[in-house]
């Protein structure tokens, strides 16, 4: 079954208790999302993933890491390592067969909250407290990497790098 590397990011508009994440209602699924979607041949992963984020919302966004530090290297660009990875099967529609996306999921802080809706990607777009995200229509994945970064923000864990 074919294979598609995808991008995604939970956008934070804080890193405090009361923290609210961008959201996204997607129109093929019908559920709220984070913003993302398929790395361009011409872009890296942390260049789709800020691009994706604009594109959708409108939100320019510094990617975050809790886990990672960079490395020093001379003769290549240190790239910001996804925050999660898990492989998603996408059901078969009208115009593709059932396939898998392999989604490298970033964290990333708001540079501005004001949100622009792309009507041809979504049907709205919102930001949300990480305190409702049980009473909100998400895929299972995405629920659960939203439960663990409010919980790495709640016990305060620190920040390593940020591009």
């Amino acid at each position: 079954m074919l294979k598609q590397f995808t991008t995604s990011v939970i956008v934070l508009k804080s890193l405090t208790a009361d923290a609210e994440v961008l959201l996204i209602h997607h129109k093929k699924f019908d559920r709220w999302m984070i913003p993302g979607g398929h790395i361009e041949p011409t872009e890296n992963p942390n260049e789709g993933a800020v691009r994706e984020v604009l594109e959708e919302t409108g939100v320019n966004v510094n990617l975050i890491s809790f886990m990672h530090k960079p490395l020093a290297v001379r003769d290549s660009e240190w790239l910001l390592p996804p925050e999660y990875f898990y492989q998603q099967l996408i059901p078969a529609s009208k115009k593709e067969e059932p396939h898998y996306h392999l989604d490298l999921v970033y964290v990333g802080l708001a540079v501005e909250h004001q949100l622009v809706v792309n009507a041809s990607e979504t049907n709205g777009v919102r930001w949300a407290s990480l305190w409702e995200i049980d009473n909100l229509n998400l895929f299972d994945g995405t629920r659960t990497v939203l439960k663990d970064i409010h919980h790495k923000i709640l016990t305060k864990e620190d920040i390593c790098h940020e591009i």
